[in-house]
């Protein structure tokens, strides 16, 4: 119920049948449980008591700057937005990691419901991607939702295919692995490229784990190749794409796409809004310490305020499309700091402790680089509700493990073992 209740308002069969009632209703029963059993939650919470206490100061920071910079400009029902459903979905994702197999199993399940729409459209109409934009397959009747809809696709098939790396065996990891490449195809012909992103930084990082405990010098080693490779290969593919003029029109995949954009000079592609927001932060340094204040982005941008998520403005449809960033303009970096600390410690933490997660434990931290990826190239800090789902998991992964280090000391020896350090054992 809490991964229905996180991805009610992005998953497209729920929008044609009413978004809204699934994510009140399933909300409410969530949290109605989470209150039964809060002495568990209590404490899993105490063992990551660093955790809570830098997440308390990076919402004290965004009050702090909205207070100081847009009250007034900003309607406080965004910021309270914010407040209130960060802290339901943060919590949502702290407590379903305890039932992790029923989280990938609805996440599957989505997977599978775009899947069978896929195919139906394709064995009737053809292919989807024709004419350089995906068509209404849901039939939704507005073409500026439809065409947006090859994202919530993508996400949708990368977190199944991650999930299902927790339920295959070793004998049939190949086949898993054959999965991976096939979903990474589609996400190329549907131009997902922030799915795609994402899902080769998650099949990066349990790659990385993996070299991490056979040798911690040649996973090094290695993070650096990767690091100047591909800003190597990035700052090329930019300089020829610029002077590309071969491009095809309409080709749909995620090369063509891009290198269109990169030769666009309309303001509203990522390059230039990044561009702009980076300008305006080294115009003025005095902002710096605790930004321009919640909400700042879209009034700058000339769009107007931002709103809450079941009152949107034409201003909440704009932002820097880069979580540090936006964190960066409009809450300085107080904020950024404490979010960098945030989002990178649970990874850093459970490379040190890989060989104690499960298999499950692992897809969800997989699944964690996903979303922090997808959000770090094209995602919205205020309306990333998936993305503080998947972190509350990552820091429930945090507590287990901790849980189970305390628990193993506590658990009586044989006799006759020998404890490190004992006279017996010098």
């Amino acid at each position: 119920m809490a991964t229905v209740a996180t991805f009610a308002k992005s998953f497209v069969p729920f929008y044609l049948i009413g978004s809204t009632a699934i994510f009140v209703t399933s909300s409410a029963l969530v949290s109605a449980l989470v209150a039964v059993n809060w002495r568990q939650l209590r404490d899993d919470a105490t063992r990551t008591t660093g955790l809570v206490v830098a997440l308390a100061a990076l919402y004290c920071v965004l009050i702090v700057s909205y207070l100081l910079h847009t009250f007034g400009k900003v309607p406080v029902t965004h910021l309270l937005g914010i407040l209130v459903f960060h802290g339901l979905f943060l919590v949502f994702g702290f407590f379903a990691v305890r039932a992790l197999s029923a989280v990938f199993a609805v996440l599957m399940g989505f997977a599978v419901s775009y899947l069978a729409v896929v195919a139906e459209y394709s064995v009737r109409f053809g292919d989807m991607m024709r004419d350089g934009y995906l068509h209404d397959i849901f039939n939704v009747g507005v073409p500026a939702i439809a065409i947006t809809f090859h994202q919530n696709i993508g996400m949708a098939l990368g977190l199944a295919v991650l999930a299902g790396f927790s339920f295959a065996s070793t004998r049939i990891r190949m086949l898993w692995g054959v999965a991976v490449a096939l979903t990474l195809a589609f996400l190329f012909h549907i131009a997902a490229r922030t799915a795609m992103v994402g899902l080769i930084c998650a099949l990066a990082f349990l790659a990385g784990a993996y070299l991490w405990c056979r040798s911690r010098a040649l996973a090094a080693a290695s993070l650096v190749a990767v690091v100047l490779a591909t800003a190597v290969a990035s700052g090329l593919f930019y300089r020829y794409a610029v002077q590309d003029r071969t491009v095809d029109e309409v080709a749909p995949d995620a090369i063509s796409r891009t290198i269109r954009e990169l030769q666009d000079p309309r303001p509203l592609f990522r390059m230039q809004i990044w561009l702009r927001a980076g300008q305006r932060i080294a115009a003025d340094p005095l902002q710096l310490p605790l930004g321009r204040g919640v909400g700042a982005y879209p009034i700058d941008e000339g769009f107007g305020a931002p709103d809450w998520l079941l009152h949107p403005t034409e201003g909440s449809k704009y932002y820097p499309h880069d979580v540090y960033l936006e964190m960066l303009y409009e809450n300085g970096l107080a904020g950024a700091l404490l979010f960098v600390y945030l989002t990178l410690f649970p990874p850093i933490f459970v490379l040190g402790h890989w060989r104690e997660l499960s298999d499950a434990e692992k897809a969800a931290m997989a699944m964690y680089v996903f979303s922090l990826a997808s959000v770090a190239l094209s995602g919205a800090f205020a309306y990333s509700y998936d993305f503080q789902f998947f972190l509350g998991m990552a820091i429930g992964v945090v507590a287990l493990n901790r849980a189970r280090v305390a628990q193993n000391a506590r658990a009586p020896r044989p006799l006759g073992e020998l404890r490190p350090g004992s006279a017996s054992s010098r």
